[in-house]
């Protein structure tokens, strides 16, 4: 919080003697918010669950720190293999409570710790692979760590965003891990540059989101015509040619362009968004779009042009929308009373402004990502390990979320109570363990 601090001393400083802030001035800003965020408690259990996993094929030379504690973590790991985490053969409040006495004693070791500095997971696939085979069977050469953790940072991101039990923050803690530049050009880049870009924008952090987005965009504008496979496989596109692949990832690079540059406060930076999504729109009708997304835009547009006729005939559009609420609905019938009287010059009314198109085009985006079978595409892509992937995954999610349900202070003394229900020895037993 300091660092954030004395950067917005220095940027107040600057603007106050050397005029309106710069992007990469605005961009360090967003850089320093994302780097604090990453010690909430969720992020934490999150990253804690994912060392005692890639430390467990770990050699113990990688820090003092770990040596300290790779017995500790060799416990935890060996407890949790021994159970399933889900179901009536998994941990046990005792369990959980000694795993949170452990955690107490490693806490700053774990939040100072990069858990890139461990095996990646599909090493440690590859070790149990080795052990229940009976021979050695070595990670598949020319394969840098750095690209592989990369990888996996991204598709670790792309499948918790949607989850109830972990969701955003640690997708956001992901995408903060992942290390694009470390990436070769190409179309899995793009899609993984569009998809941080998603998540920074869903948490306002629209300064890094836009720094993503043009990176990709660039991109695009240089490859033109290039073949995007997994583009089509994604968003199923099947029924779409290259060509109109290609102007559709175009088209929603964009259009997140724009809404990230429309919730920035300069004018040069609601110009720029402008000017985004008339390319969004021009590329949307190539091939022949008209959704919700496309309605919002073309009303904010005809708003701010004051072609109020074209903005009410897309306002009814946006209306018929299933992504709305009833009460999104009537709120629209108000926006097209007040466009109907409306006087030239005058403002944009409450209801329809820039934080409801940035609503509007966030829901959309979920509702393509929740179409998306993540598990299918890898295998089809025939991604080593990948069961085994989604199967860590859902060992992540039932253990974060146990283990913050026994280990809060407040439920710590829930499952006490419990506890002492069953029997005053295993009450003793917790006592002891909390000492």
């Amino acid at each position: 919080m300091k660092k954030i601090l004395l950067l917005l001393i220095v940027i107040l400083f600057n603007s106050c003697f050397g005029g309106e802030k710069t992007d990469e001035e605005l961009l360090a800003i967003d850089k320093e918010i994302l780097a604090e965020s990453m010690e909430s408690d969720k992020v934490l259990s999150y990253k804690f669950a994912k060392i005692i996993i890639r430390a467990s094929v770990a050699e113990d030379s990688i820090s003092p720190e770990f040596t300290e504690f790779k017995s500790d973590l060799t416990k935890i790991f060996n407890t949790i293999s021994e159970h399933n985490v889900e179901g009536s053969e998994g941990l046990s409040v005792l369990d959980y409570i000694s795993i949170y006495r452990d955690y107490n004693k490693m806490k700053d070791f774990i939040k100072e710790a990069d858990e890139d500095d461990f095996p990646t997971l599909l090493e440690v696939f590859i070790a149990a692979d080795a052990t229940s085979s009976g021979h050695k069977i070595n990670v598949p050469k020319g394969i840098a760590k750095d690209y592989l953790q990369n990888i996996e940072h991204s598709v670790l991101s792309a499948i918790v965003v949607l989850s109830r039990d972990i969701g955003k923050d640690v997708s956001l803690y992901e995408c903060f891990k992942t290390k694009p530049e470390l990436l070769p050009d190409s179309e899995i880049k793009t899609l993984l540059q569009y998809f941080r870009g998603f998540v920074f924008f869903e948490k306002k952090l629209h300064y890094l989101s836009e720094d993503e987005i043009s990176r990709n965009i660039d991109w695009l504008n240089a490859n033109e015509g290039i073949d995007l496979p997994l583009t089509r496989l994604m968003f199923q596109w099947g029924n779409l040619s290259n060509e109109e692949t290609y102007t559709g990832l175009h088209s929603l690079n964009y259009l997140f362009r724009g809404c990230n540059r429309l919730m920035m406060e300069r004018d040069i930076d609601e110009e720029r968004a402008l000017e985004d999504f008339e390319v969004f729109l021009e590329d949307s009708k190539k091939i022949g779009l008209d959704n919700e997304v496309i309605w919002s835009v073309e009303s904010y547009l005809y708003l701010k042009k004051e072609k109020n006729d074209k903005a009410i005939a897309a306002l009814k559009k946006l209306k018929t929308s299933d992504l709305l609420s009833s009460d999104e609905k009537e709120r629209i019938d108000e926006s097209i009373e007040y466009v109907k009287n409306r006087e030239s010059g005058k403002v944009l009314n409450g209801f329809y402004d820039k934080y409801f198109l940035g609503k509007i085009t966030t829901k959309y985006m979920l509702s393509l990502l929740a179409e998306i079978d993540w598990q299918k595409i890898m295998e089809e892509q025939n991604v080593p390990y990948t069961k085994e992937m989604f199967a860590t995954v859902d060992n992540f999610k039932s253990f974060i979320e146990n283990y913050n349900k026994y280990t809060s202070s407040e439920n710590l003394e829930k499952a006490g109570d419990e506890l002492m229900k069953q029997g005053e020895g295993l009450w003793d037993k917790t006592k002891g363990l909390l000492d």
